[in-house]
């Protein structure tokens, strides 16, 4: 396909999808929608090259490093030192859907299927390849696939749920007068201050200058991660100096925001992401659907169920705490404008929207990397041990 017309498909299908978005207040969110009709674009038999056609892939893949170090501009120390419990609620909550899969789920598609869906659960293409090497260097590659095919599906469960989730969590942060003071953005930028060392004249916070300081800042994350051989994630270490740039005066807060970008690097990250469509067909989906319910019913049921105990104890809106365990079932960059897309939706004044978005993206997206990132790998390493 001429790169235009492919530019202009992926563009038109996301714009689609951000008018859904808003005329649903976010029940439909705009990264749902979009995966719904380029699912549909490739099953109606259009070029499967659509993204790689509108030089999207690799841009893609480049993008999310920025992005989550963009992230991090918009967390203060406060904040951050806050983020325990979503860690401990996401964590903990995502381990127990994954155990509740591998026992129930052994009574009803098999032990072999339950073990191999188990990790892909919490979300990680990390965790497929760790499996699917196995299963392939046996000869199972019928194991293989369908670990392929639950993170692709999984998508079209977990964004529904966790949407109505967010909504739910939205509406009741807002009944709360108290909140809106808590979480301005005055509030968050008066206590970063005190913490700054550097103080960059304005000049320098320019988009196309905030762009590069943030592009520096996932370059340096990517060297960190590497002397760590992997034990620290790319994307965790950009998150950690997006903070750490921001507290030192380095980063302007809440940066991606300044520059105007952060909807063109979404369109950009999720269309390479949502590129793997192109390679499931109805009849793939058909053919694992009892598997695939079972692992995601499973999974979805027990881990909403461990995050509303959590919450009680820690003291978190039940709805709130849901959504970050189903996080592993989409993970970032999702996660990121999911949130964004919810604060948008019901933040009717800019303070609301600010405060709403303060409330929710660092705690959607740090519960996404703690699941995605961390746990899953580590779920995965320790699932084909019990193969």
């Amino acid at each position: 396909m001429v790169a235009i017309y492919a530019l202009t498909t992926v563009l038109v299908v996301f714009a689609i999808g951000e008018f859904c978005s808003s005329r649903t207040n976010a029940i439909l969110s705009q990264p749902f929608v979009a995966a719904i009709l380029l699912l549909a674009y490739f099953w109606l038999g259009f070029p499967k090259t659509l993204v790689t056609d509108a030089g999207l892939s690799t841009l893609g893949s480049v993008a999310s490093g920025v992005l989550i170090a963009s992230v991090g501009t918009t967390i203060n120390l406060k904040e951050l030192a806050r983020q325990w419990k979503t860690i401990v609620i996401s964590v903990v909550s995502v381990s127990a859907g994954v155990i509740g899969i591998i026992i129930v789920g052994s009574m009803i598609i098999g032990r072999e299927q339950a073990i191999a869906g188990a990790p892909i659960f919490s979300g990680s293409i990390s965790a497929v390849i760790i499996m699917s090497d196995f299963f392939n260097a046996r000869g199972m590659e019928h194991l293989s696939a369908l670990c392929s095919m639950l993170l692709t599906v999984q998508t079209f469960v977990g964004l529904p749920l966790s949407t109505i989730m967010m909504r739910r969590a939205a509406a009741d942060f807002l009944k709360d007068g108290r909140n809106l003071a808590l979480y301005s953005n005055s509030a968050v930028s008066a206590e970063g201050a005190k913490k700054k060392l550097f103080t960059l004249p304005e000049s320098l916070s320019t988009s196309v200058i905030i762009l590069a300081k943030l592009a520096i800042t996932a370059s340096v994350a990517n060297v960190l991660a590497g002397f760590t051989n992997g034990v620290i994630h790319y994307l965790v270490m950009a998150l950690f100096m997006g903070i750490i740039f921001t507290c030192l005066g380095l980063l302007d807060e809440n940066a991606m925001a300044k520059t105007g970008c952060a909807g063109l690097f979404m369109v950009l990250i999720l269309a390479s992401l949502f590129e793997n469509f192109s390679y499931i067909t109805p009849q793939d989906v058909l053919g694992m659907l009892l598997p695939i319910v079972v692992v995601l019913g499973l999974g979805s049921l027990f881990t909403g169920i461990v995050a509303i105990v959590l919450a009680k104890f820690m003291k978190m809106n039940p709805y709130l705490a849901i959504a970050l365990g189903l996080t592993c079932m989409y993970g970032f960059p999702t996660t990121l404008y999911i949130s964004q897309d919810v604060a948008k939706a019901y933040g009717k004044t800019e303070e609301e929207h600010t405060a709403l978005s303060n409330y929710l993206v660092p705690k959607i997206v740090t519960a996404g990397i703690a699941t995605v990132t961390i746990a899953s790998v580590i779920i995965a390493s320790y699932a084909i041990k019990l193969l």
